[in-house]
């Protein structure tokens, strides 16, 4: 006989003579984003891949860096100018300010808080990602996310593109003292519209104190869970474990079962009463157990692979297949920091 507990406060492993679909998740791991530069010189807080936490343990994530808040002056504004990618792809994730992407096939698209782009760099892409001309001349906050998922070994060479996802495209949960912003996946019984070639959930929730998030999950996806605002804490742990979680930390949770899984498991969140407005990304994804090799922007599966990337760039071989946009955000109006920001 099975039960559903996914909507039980309670954790119960084992009761004797009953098998559980749904199982608590528990903290592998909690670690601190480090800080460092990226592109023309801006810094981001970087959870991973870290010494800590690598990102082939937290397959298929590659990579999360979380962009400021950073206040810029006239003039001092800076992004990511022309450079490669081969082998993955991409999810950015504007919170405050605009983002102007182009590639050296012509495209071009722009993020304002709230938008989601996917790129997918596959056989490969030349771009740029800089802030807008109006945050260049006029400065103001910026703040964002990226983050980079594998590809499987069968997908690593398909043809690149883009899909950029308007604000209002994102379906969004209201629970009680907390919402949810489902942009990948299907979380709280919304599925969010960017559709990753490797299944994931990207899910931004906003929360009050004493809110209780209960997110239900497929057992054989890897979880984590990035802190950008407040803090939470995860009840109901081992007492050897570390169970909260403060801004720009980054928490691993334990897969509690194999691939071929296919059972439901819980992960139950609680932000204290003291911790005022909290926020966090739930990132979570379909383990691909590849063997990877990755250095700088490329991603493959093999060293030799690796070599012919380089190769193929400083040889001028590169993003010889041209990337297409298959939706844009189309904004059509003049950027304007006081009324475009994220709702």
């Amino acid at each position: 006989k099975k039960i559903i507990c996914c909507g039980l406060l309670l954790l119960i492993k084992e009761i004797k003579g009953i098998e559980m679909d749904c199982r608590q998740r528990i903290v592998s791991t909690i670690v601190r984003a480090h800080r460092q530069l990226e592109g023309g010189g801006f810094e981001v807080r970087r959870p991973f891949p870290s010494n800590n936490v690598l990102g082939e343990q937290f397959d298929p994530f590659l990579l999360l860096d979380h962009l400021g808040p950073i206040e810029a002056k006239p003039g001092e504004a800076v992004g990511a100018p022309w450079h490669p990618h081969r082998g993955f792809q991409t999810i950015s994730y504007l919170l405050e300010g605009e983002l102007v992407h182009k590639d050296s096939a012509g495209n071009t698209g722009t993020l304002r808080p709230g938008d989601f782009q996917l790129m997918t760099a596959g056989a490969g892409v030349i771009h740029d990602e800089s802030p807008s001309d109006y945050v260049k001349q006029h400065g103001g906050r910026s703040e964002g996310f990226q983050i980079w998922v594998n590809l499987r070994k069968v997908d690593k060479m398909i043809e690149p593109y883009y899909q950029d996802f308007a604000a209002d495209s994102i379906p969004i949960y209201q629970g009680e003292r907390f919402i949810a912003k489902i942009a990948a996946g299907t979380g709280f019984d919304l599925t969010g519209p960017v559709e990753t070639k490797t299944p994931i959930q990207f899910i931004d929730v906003h929360a009050e104190p004493d809110a209780i998030i209960e997110h239900s999950l497929p057992m054989a996806f890897s979880l984590g869970i990035y802190v950008y605002r407040g803090s939470i804490i995860f009840p109901n742990q081992p007492s050897n474990r570390n169970s909260k979680a403060n801004e720009g930390d980054f928490a691993v949770l334990e897969n509690v079962a194999d691939d071929s899984s296919t059972g439901t498991s819980l992960a139950r969140i609680i932000v204290p009463e003291h911790a005022g407005p909290t926020k966090f990304l739930i990132l979570a994804g379909i383990p691909l157990r590849e063997s990877i090799a990755r250095a700088g922007p490329f991603v493959m599966n093999t060293q030799a692979e690796l070599r012919q990337a380089f190769l193929d760039y400083q040889s001028g071989n590169f993003a010889k297949i041209p990337a297409t946009f298959k939706s844009k955000t189309r904004h059509t109006d003049k950027f304007d920091p006081t009324k475009h920001k994220l709702v």
